[in-house]
C-alpha cells in the first residue's frame, strides 16, 4: 500500500513504516496510549513520495466561508473500519432478523455500505458542508431502495452510525455526528424515484431519446447515426456536446441508479460514446480558427468518470483552445511532472471530480499544482454540484457545471492574445 494514498495529519510525520503507521491510527482511535519508538525522522515529503492534504487552519475566505480543515475528516478516514465494524455489530445486535432478511452477502454489503457513508460524511465534515452529506444520502436511498433494501433499514443504520460516533473519544466527531443527523432528520421526504433527464420538448432531448434506445439494444452504429443524422439537419456540433451528450449520460446514470439497468449496461452506454466522440475528432479540431490559448483537462487521481471531461476538452477545442485532454485517474504525481516538463505550458488546468471520497485528493492535487506553478485552475464535476462554494474553499480559480459555463470562466482567466 502507498503511502501517498493516504493523508495523514501533522502529528503523523516521522513514523517510520507502514506497520508503525497503522498501529499508531488504531490506538489513537480507541483512545489509547502505548510508548511509540521512534525512529530516524523521515525527509520532509514531496509530491513525489507523500501526497498531503492542504494544511489549512480555519481561514476565512471571502464572502465569510472557511477554508477545508481536514483534520476532523481525517479522523474519521482513519477510524472507517472500526466505525463500519462497531456499527454492523450494532445494528445486527439490535436487529438479529436483519441476517434472516439480507443473508450473510448482505450483512458483507452493509459493512461496504458503512465505509462508503463515513467517505461521504468525510467530506461534508472537510467541507463543513452537511449539504455534501444529504445529496450522498438521497443518492444512496433511491439506489438501495431500488435493489430491495428497506427505507427504514437505510435510515437505521445511519442511526447506529451516529450513535457509534457519539460514543467515540468526546469532541472527535461532533461535527460528523451533526451531520447525520441533519440527513436522518430529512431521511423521510427524500425522494426514492428520479424524473428522466431527457424528458423535455426540445431537439436536443429527442436526438437524446433516440440515442438512449440504440444505447439500450447496444447498437452503436445507431446512436451515431442519430447524432450525424441530427447534425446534417442543422444542429451544431456543439449542440451535441452541450445539449445531448450531458442529459443523455445523467440518464443512463440515473437507470442504473435506479436498478433499471446493470452495471455491464452502463459501462457499455459509456465506452460507445467514447468510441462516438473518438469518431467525431476531425469535425471537432477542424471546427474554429486557432485562438492561442491552451487547457490541460484531467480527472483527479481516483476518479474514473471520464467522460464528462472529455466533453469540455472537445468543447473547448471546438472554440479554437488547443486541448490536451489526460483521462480518468490521474496520479498527482504524474500530472504535476507533465505540466512541468511539457513542450507547451497550458495557459489553464481544468480538474474534474465526481464522488465525495475524491475531495480530499482534489485538494492534494491542486496544492501540488500550486507548489510548481502559478497556473490558473478550474475544477468541475457532479462533486460540485449544489455546492458551487466549495471551488473557493479548495482556493481554485473558477468552477464551472458544464461546458459553456467553463468556457465563460476560461475567458475571464484567460484572455484571447490580442
Amino acid at each position: 500500500m502507498y503511502l501517498d494514498a493516504l493523508i495523514l495529519p501533522d502529528e503523523f510525520n516521522g513514523l517510520a513504516d507502514s506497520t508503525e503507521f497503522a498501529t499508531e491510527c488504531i490506538f489513537r482511535v480507541i483512545g489509547a496510549k502505548r510508548p511509540v519508538r521512534r525512529r530516524r525522522l523521515l525527509p520532509a515529503p514531496s509530491y513525489t513520495t507523500l501526497v498531503r492534504a492542504p494544511h489549512h487552519r480555519s481561514i476565512t475566505l471571502p464572502g465569510g466561508r472557511l477554508a477545508l480543515n481536514f483534520e476532523s475528516g481525517n479522523r474519521l478516514r482513519i477510524a472507517a473500519n472500526l466505525i463500519a465494524d462497531a456499527t454492523v455489530a450494532r445494528d445486527y445486535t439490535q436487529r438479529p432478523a436483519l441476517l434472516d432478511r439480507y443473508g450473510e452477502d448482505g450483512r458483507t454489503k452493509y459493512r461496504q455500505d458503512i465505509l462508503y457513508d463515513v467517505a461521504a460524511l468525510s467530506a461534508a465534515v472537510d467541507a463543513g458542508d452537511v449539504g455534501i452529506f444529504l445529496r450522498y444520502a438521497g443518492w444512496l436511498k433511491t439506489l438501495l431502495v431500488h435493489r430491495g433494501v428497506a427505507a427504514g433499514d437505510i435510515a437505521e443504520s445511519l442511526r447506529c452510525m451516529a450513535s457509534v460516533l457519539a460514543g467515540a473519544t468526546a469532541g472527535d466527531h461532533l461535527l460528523a455526528t451533526s451531520h447525520l443527523q441533519t440527513a436522518l432528520e430529512r431521511f423521510d421526504s427524500m425522494p426514492t424515484d428520479i424524473e428522466s433527464f431527457i424528458g423535455g420538448a426540445s431537439e436536443e432531448h429527442a436526438v437524446a431519446r433516440q440515442c438512449l434506445e440504440g444505447l439500450l439494444r447496444l447498437d452503436a452504429a445507431a446512436v451515431r447515426e442519430s447524432l450525424e443524422s441530427a447534425m446534417a439537419a442543422g444542429l451544431p456540433v456543439a449542440r451535441i456536446y452541450t445539449g445531448i451528450i450531458p442529459p443523455l449520460m445523467r440518464e443512463v446514470g440515473r437507470r442504473w441508479q435506479m436498478n433499471e439497468i446493470s452495471v455491464a449496461h452502463e459501462h457499455y452506454c459509456s465506452a460507445a460514446m467514447q468510441s462516438i466522440l473518438g469518431s467525431f475528432h476531425g469535425l471537432v479540431f477542424g471546427a474554429a480558427t486557432a485562438s492561442g490559448r491552451s487547457i490541460l483537462v484531467a480527472c483527479v487521481e481516483g476518479e474514473q468518470h471520464e467522460l464528462g471531461a472529455r466533453t469540455v476538452a472537445d468543447v473547448f477545442a471546438l472554440n479554437g483552445w488547443h486541448t490536451s485532454f489526460l483521462g480518468a485517474n490521474l496520479p498527482v504525481r504524474e500530472l504535476v511532472s507533465l505540466i512541468i516538463q511539457a513542450p507547451r505550458r497550458p495557459d489553464l488546468i481544468a480538474l474534474s471530480a465526481t464522488m465525495p471520497e475524491q475531495l480530499v485528493r482534489l485538494g492534494s492535487t491542486i496544492t501540488a499544482i500550486r507548489d510548481s506553478s502559478d497556473l490558473p485552475i478550474m475544477v468541475g464535476g457532479y462533486l460540485f454540484e449544489g455546492s458551487l462554494g466549495l471551488a473557493a474553499q479548495l482556493e481554485a480559480d473558477g468552477c464551472a457545471d458544464d461546458a459553456e459555463a467553463a468556457l465563460a470562466i476560461a475567458d475571464g482567466l484567460v484572455p484571447s492574445p490580442a
